[in-house]
């Protein structure tokens, strides 16, 4: 696995270039590889947000997840590792970051379909059946919660 680090930031902390590296990366993973428009993934939401910036050890923004963690149960969501470093434990990494960031307590997710099994890996359970977002099907699951 590439060596990495991860910071999470409030999105009073985030500067504008760490945003707009947030939404390069995202837009490659979601609407260039995985085909979702824009309009949802761009949805003015991320002020409410702490986002998590995996970090390759030249610097290089290689995952993201962002965070509504004023609201209970915290959400997390935009998963995304750059396609280049898929498939190495960096969606681990940064999702094993993401829990010890939010601590003790509930929080939820909609996880692709497919992603279930790795999701439950990482200590998620899945509610709920599969629904259509983004026009991908997804579960929800939960996570600190019985």
């Amino acid at each position: 696995m590439t060596e990495t680090t991860c910071e999470v930031l409030t999105w009073d902390e985030l500067t504008k270039a760490q945003l707009y590296e947030v939404v390069c990366l995202r837009d490659l993973v979601f609407v260039v590889g995985q085909k979702i428009t824009a309009v949802p993934e761009v949805d003015g939401l991320d002020d409410q947000c702490a986002h998590a910036l995996l970090r390759s050890s030249d610097g290089a923004l290689v995952g993201t997840a962002r965070v509504f963690h004023l609201q209970s149960p915290r959400v997390v969501g935009r998963v995304a590792v750059h396609p280049d470093h898929q498939r190495q434990g960096l969606g681990s990494a940064l999702m094993l970051q993401v829990q010890e960031w939010m601590g003790h307590g509930p929080a939820e997710l909609h996880a692709q379909a497919h992603l279930e099994d790795w999701y439950a890996s990482l200590g998620w359970r899945r509610v709920g059946p599969v629904f259509e977002e983004a026009e991908i099907p997804h579960v929800t699951m939960v996570w600190g919660q019985s």
